[in-house]
């Protein structure tokens, strides 16, 4: 039964490691890449955000522009809220968050390129239930400025890669 055992585990670790799994978070970054500059004209939770993603993956972040690194520049971000739909006493029934953010990427000793970064997410709104509406508002907000995170830490890698470090 023991043997059984030993014999399966073997196989599922050949199985997984032949199909290319690998734990998710696990980048592989360029050895030469130490730090990257992040800079925003006010603090904001998406730059707290991605400068914990950055320093996650063992990247030195600088808060001051620095043209011999890697620049990372959040021009703009701004949540907006629109109604999607009304009931039929003409009260909303859900509405649509966007976030916008316009941020800019640089390799080293080059000019910033700006890009722009849109998120939708609609929720159901509860007009007897006001404060769950905002709380569920509030984590929604949370979970898109995460996403923009880390679809500006994913761009960044790109970028690197491309540049050939």
């Amino acid at each position: 039964m023991n043997r059984y055992l030993i014999i399966s585990y073997v196989a599922i670790s050949l199985l997984v490691s032949g199909c290319g799994f690998q734990l998710r978070g696990n980048i592989n970054l360029p050895p030469d890449l130490k730090q990257v500059s992040v800079v925003s004209e006010k603090y904001s939770d998406l730059v707290k955000t991605l400068n914990q993603s950055l320093s996650n993956s063992d990247i030195q972040v600088i808060d001051r522009s620095d043209k011999d690194l890697y620049r990372v520049k959040i021009v703009s971000e701004v949540f907006n809220r629109r109604q999607l739909s009304i009931n039929i006493t003409g009260r909303v029934n859900e509405y649509e968050l966007i976030y916008n953010v316009i941020y800019q990427i640089s390799s080293p000793n080059e000019k910033l390129k700006e890009e722009t970064l849109s998120l939708y997410r609609d929720y159901s709104f509860d007009e007897n239930n006001i404060m769950g509406n905002t709380d569920r508002e509030s984590q929604i907000k949370k979970e898109m400025i995460s996403n923009a995170a880390s679809l500006i830490f994913t761009k960044l890698l790109a970028r690197i890669k491309n540049r050939g470090l």
